[in-house]
Parts: C-alpha cells; structure tokens; sequence
C-alpha cells in the first residue's frame, strides 16, 4: 500500500493553495473531548515541522462574540508536541506489533537511492519520501495510538458538552525554509452522527475473478479515504475482512480521484458464491457499518475451440450437407453445437437447427436451393453459454445459366462531369449484383469501374473534364452467386460537356508579294477544331483586325491583298472548336507587301577569291542614274544582312574580314529619290 495517501491527506491536497506549503487539521467532537488529526502534502515539511513541534490552542465559541477578535485562545500544549522517537517507540509499543514497526520505519526510516543518474536519484527520493508519508497518514488512520506516536493526532478532554470550539494548530519555531499558515478547525462537543453505509455496491462476475464497484461519492456529507472489504462464505452469517489495512484507491497526482471505486478479487475456481459487503474507514479511525450484501462468484468466460467447416456437399440438388471438425480434444464442458446462415458473409446469422449433441459433426440444411446465398456457420457452445463460431463458408448449388443482359441503361452528365448511370432491376432470384465497365472508345478494351459488385441499379462515375476526348461509353453485366455473367449491355455513349479549348494552329511560311502577303499554317491538332480565323495588325499596334470570311480547316493558306504597298504587318492564326471554344494565339509572324518594282538592280554581281590579297572582290556593273550601294553578306545559310553602305558611282568593292568558309553577297541600289531596287545575289565565295 506504499504511496497512498490516507484521507486526512487528500484533504490536506484540497487545501487553500495560496500559501507555498499547507497543513491541514480537522476536529471531531464527542460529548466529553475533540480529537485533533492533521496532515501535510510534503515531506520535507512534515519532517520540519515535526522536529520543530506542534503548538494546539483553543478558543471557545459563544453566541454573544461577535468578531473573531474577540476569541480568547487557551494554549492547551505547554512545551510543545513531538513525535515520538525510537526510544519512545520501543517503550511503549510491543516488538511484535508490526504496525508500529511500521510506523517507526516511516517516521525514522532513511530513504535508499539505487539509481546511479543523478536525475534520477532526485526522483527516486522524492518517491520514497512521499511513499513513507503517504503511509504515515495511513497508519495514523487505521490506529489512534499510531497517530500520537507519529506527533499526527491530539485529544482535548478539558471540554464540556454542547458547546463549540475553535482549535489552531501551529509549529513551535519559524521554518524559513518552510513557511506554514497556521491551521484551523471547528468542533462541537455532541453524540457524533452514525455513519452511512455503502449502499451502491455492485459486481461484475468474470473468469475467476470478481471486480467489486461502489460511488465514492454516494454520500456527499461524508466521503471515506480508506476502505474494507469484508467477505462471507457461510451464506452471509459470519463476514471477515479480507485485507489488514484499509484499500485505498489510488488517483495520479494532481488528479481528481476517480467517481467509481473499483476492487478485484482473484479466485482459485469458479462457481463458489461468496457474499461481499463494504466498510469505510474515515480519518479517525472510525468504520461505517455494513452496507449493501451482494452475492457473487467467478463465471466460465472461457469459450470452446472454434469449429472448422469442412468442404460441403449438395444433396438431391437442393439441400447442403455441412460437416465440421474440432481440432484436438474437445473441451470437457462443451454443449452442443447450432448451425446458422446468412445471405452475407458478414451476417447477422440467424439459427437453423437446434442445439446439435457434442458427438454431431455433420448437419443437412433441407430444401434450400430456392434462395439467393447460403453462408453457413457453425457454432460451438459450453454449457455457461459460452460460444465461438466457425469462419463463415459459401454453399453454392450447381448453375451454368447466366442471368440477362441489364435492361434500360441510361445516363445523364452535370457540367461538373459526374456521370450518372441507371439502368432497370433484373428479376433473377440468384442475383448478386452488377458490375460496370467503361472505355473512351467503343473500339477498346472496357475497364471495369466497380471494385465490389455493385447491389444497386444506379452508379456515379466522377470524370476529368480537362482532356481532349469527347465521349465516354459505358457497359454494364449482371452476374449471380455462381459468378455466371450476363452479357454485356450495348456501349452507351456519353458526351462530355467540352471545357478544352482546341491547340493553337502554327503559321509555317510567310510571303510577300507584289501588292500582298501570303500566309501559310498547320490547321490546330485538335479533332473538334472547326473554322480558323486570320488576325493582323500593323507593327507596333496593340489591336488586331479579323480578316474578313471564316477559313475551314481544309483551308491552309491565305492571301492579304488589303496591304498598303511596303507597311508592316503582323500576323496570326486561331481556331474555334464545334463548341465555340477559341484556341490561344499561333505564333506572330511579320510581313509587308512588295510594291511593283521600278527601280533596276545592278547587274553582274561577281564575287571572287584572291588568294594574293587575301579578300574576297566584288564587281558589278549598273545602268542607271548615280546611285548608293548597300553590300550584304551571309555565311553558311543564314538569311543576308546589311554589312556596308558604299558611295554612288562605285562598283567595287574588297571584303577583308574573312575566313575559311562559304559566302555569299548581296548587292542593291539605292536610288536618289530614297527608291530601292531588288537585291542582287552572287555565286557561293569559298575561302580556302
């Protein structure tokens, strides 16, 4: 019973926590004296205080005082009172007494540190420390005499009945380490009231064993912190108690104790009645009188070995022979067995024999192919009603017949892409259920959508609607308990609600002609991509002007012949799909038109190595007025870009800055009035 803490204790724990350290007293008055007990939650502080003493003063209370200042307190302890030491012990208690043996160990006794961690020492202390206490206060409960050796317990006899007292309690010397409030309690010399019985006891009968049960709280003005449990197995004539000391139910510290007091009792057998009653102990010792008798005994919980249902057999095609086993030696208390059957597995079962004798390992359930499933169980049963059952097994009637095909399926979609499915219940009496199938195309594979086999005639598919295919097709089979299937049901096809625009075309080639432009595109890659609309804008505008008539997407060029001569244009493509959805953008492509040339290009354009030099030469010839040349030069096949501007009436020119490699010229005219002819190529230049 080591760390529980008596009820003066658990008082003690309800005290007023504003001060650091607390000790608690509590008075009970009889006609011709008070008995004082008191306590302390620490310790250390009760060794403190012990060592220092105790002070006890009384004030008696009259009806004409109307302050408590007006009290006159009577000191009743002269010097000042101590437990007693080992000496003091030794000569007033027996060497046989083992309670004060006890008590002397938890007063005097030293504590024994085990642990090597330092950490853990210092709990393992505080452990012990609080254990020794916690069974000081229970010994001072259990014996008066124990409480005044343990310095825990006073009696005032000087008193005089039917009146009041005020008693304090207080150390004899200031413990700095320990400051104290002085403790107080209220008294009136009278017949103390009988105590309450416990009257809420109940049993709970288990395998060999016996858990009793009461309100701790059953009686609000009295609450006890220690109990008996007395035990009769005469038929309740004569009861004894069946623990020395008080049982004391344990609460974690600094929790509330539990509401339901709960105790145990182990048997060595089952079904022998005993009779149970409980007593209270309070902090002075006192006992309750005899509550609630309940009779009770430890009950065979135990159930049989489970029984194993071997492979079944039909007879005369409508009734099934089950056979079972028991593995090892049955057991000696064993009943009988019942058959049961569902139409799932998971049950309820419902009884179709009676109970079967132990010597029964086969049982014929008759007559019963007319119904849809048969999950057989078999129950083992011991004679206290104990029972284990067997793992639930399928008996199938021979059938090769397929159930229909589903009629009536149907289905209806939301703008969210749920797909709801429905279709008309098939009338076979063997059905099972249904199990449905899907595929984005009536050509494939169908998937089955159904992980379990599906008892209803309706199904909701939930469908991604950011893809490029537009319809789903759905099938649905019915199948029966021998898993015969029906025939699929003709694909149904599903629209879904489109919310992908179709891709964007890509304009590959771009051409300027004289007085237009000629724009050529790959149509958008998506199968509902409809008709394709050309955009344009001159560079450097923000807004774009739709051509004039849709293209269909067996178009794939267009010509602009709405240009002014030599402004830039930007161009683009987009597609709609048969929804009215519209595609992003093609890429942007920039063109101007070629007016009608009037202007003459040179002419002999030739270019050629000189390995002297080290250049590449150009020459040309030109019939016109004087004119600027504009040189351009590209290498590998790059496009041509301007490389250098020469004065009019040139016509030659020396490039330096080559290298190994392949070149090639460009040589235009730029005429007075800021005309520009054509450009003018010449032959690949290698330089070696």
């Amino acid at each position: 019973m080591l760390g529980v803490a008596s009820p003066l204790h658990a008082q003690a724990q309800d005290a007023d926590s504003a001060a650091t350290f607390t000790m608690k007293l509590i008075a009970q008055g009889t006609p011709d004296s008070v008995v004082l007990r008191w306590g302390f939650e620490d310790y250390p502080v009760w060794k403190a205080a012990g060592r220092a003493g105790f002070v006890i003063e009384r004030a008696e209370i009259r009806s004409d005082q109307k302050n408590p200042k007006e009290f006159v307190w009577q000191r009743l302890t002269p010097a000042a009172l101590h437990p007693f030491s080992v000496v003091e012990w030794k000569g007033r208690y027996a060497p046989q007494d083992s309670l004060a043996g006890a008590a002397v160990q938890a007063l005097h006794g030293q504590s024994v540190v085990t642990s090597s961690d330092p950490f853990g020492s210092i709990v393992e202390l505080h452990m012990q420390q609080e254990n020794l206490m916690g069974f000081a206060l229970l010994l001072a409960d259990m014996r008066a005499d124990l409480a005044d050796g343990l310095g825990l317990r006073y009696v005032d006899r000087d008193v005089q009945a039917g009146k009041g007292y005020m008693y304090r309690l207080s150390v004899a010397q200031v413990l700095p380490d320990f400051p104290l409030d002085t403790a107080v309690a209220i008294a009136v010399t009278r017949t103390p009231e009988a105590l309450p019985a416990i009257q809420s006891l109940t049993a709970e009968e288990g395998e060999k064993q016996v858990v009793l049960r009461w309100d701790r709280y059953e009686h609000l003005e009295r609450t006890y912190g220690g109990y008996f449990i007395e035990e009769s197995t005469d038929g309740g004539v004569n009861f004894a108690p069946r623990n020395d000391i008080p049982f004391m139910p344990v609460s974690r510290d600094g929790e509330d104790p539990v509401p339901t007091v709960q105790y145990s009792i182990h048997l060595d057998r089952n079904y022998a009645p005993v009779h149970y009653r409980i007593r209270g102990m309070t902090a002075f010792g006192q006992l309750s009188p005899p509550g609630k008798e309940l009779l009770a005994m430890g009950r065979d919980k135990t159930a049989p070995k489970q029984p194993a249902i071997q492979p079944h057999e039909i007879v005369d095609d409508k009734s099934v022979l089950l056979r079972w086993e028991i593995r090892g030696d049955a057991d000696p208390d064993l009943d009988g067995f019942l058959i049961a059957k569902s139409v799932s597995p998971e049950g309820p079962f419902d009884a179709v024999s009676d109970l079967l004798p132990v010597t029964d390992r086969s049982y014929i359930d008759v007559d019963v192919n007319n119904l849809p499933a048969h999950y057989y169980v078999v129950s083992a049963v011991d004679t206290a009603g104990n029972s284990r059952m067997s793992a639930p097994v399928l008996a199938l009637f021979p059938d090769s017949i397929p159930p229909a095909i589903p009629q009536g399926l149907h289905a209806s979609i939301d703008s969210s892409g749920v797909v709801r499915l429905e279709w008309t219940a098939n009338e076979e009496i063997d059905l099972q259920g249904y199990r449905v199938f899907y595929a984005n195309d009536p050509t494939h594979e169908f998937q089955q959508l159904t992980r379990q086999i599906s008892q209803d005639t309706a199904f909701v598919d939930t469908l991604t609607l950011k893809t490029l295919s537009e319809e789903i097709y759905y099938k649905v089979t019915a199948l029966d308990y021998n898993f015969n299937h029906s025939p699929f049901t003709e694909a149904l096809m599903v629209e879904k609600p489109d919310i992908v625009p179709p891709s964007a075309p890509l304009i590959h080639d771009i051409e300027s002609m004289e007085n237009g432009v000629r724009i050529s595109w790959h149509r958008s890659p998506t199968s509902d991509a409809a008709d394709h609309i050309i955009v344009r804008r001159e560079r450097g505008s923000e807004e774009w002007t739709r051509m004039d008539s849709l293209i269909s997407p067996a178009i794939t060029s267009f010509t602009d012949t709405s240009v002014a001569a030599g402004m830039l244009y930007e161009y683009a493509v987009y597609a709609y799909d048969d929804d009215g959805l519209r595609s992003p953008l093609s890429n942007i492509i920039s063109a101007r038109s070629r007016a009608p040339q009037r202007y003459a290009a040179p002419d002999n354009v030739v270019g050629t190595w000189n390995a002297d030099s080290g250049r590449v030469q150009l020459t040309w010839s030109f019939e016109g007025p004087p004119c600027r040349f504009i040189v351009y030069r590209t290498d590998s096949n790059a496009p041509a870009r301007m490389y250098h501007s020469l004065d009019s009436g040139v016509l030659a020119y020396e490039d330096a800055q080559v290298s190994s490699g392949t070149y090639k010229y460009a040589l235009k005219a730029i005429y007075p009035d800021g005309g520009e002819s054509a450009l003018k190529y010449t032959p690949t230049v290698t330089v070696p």
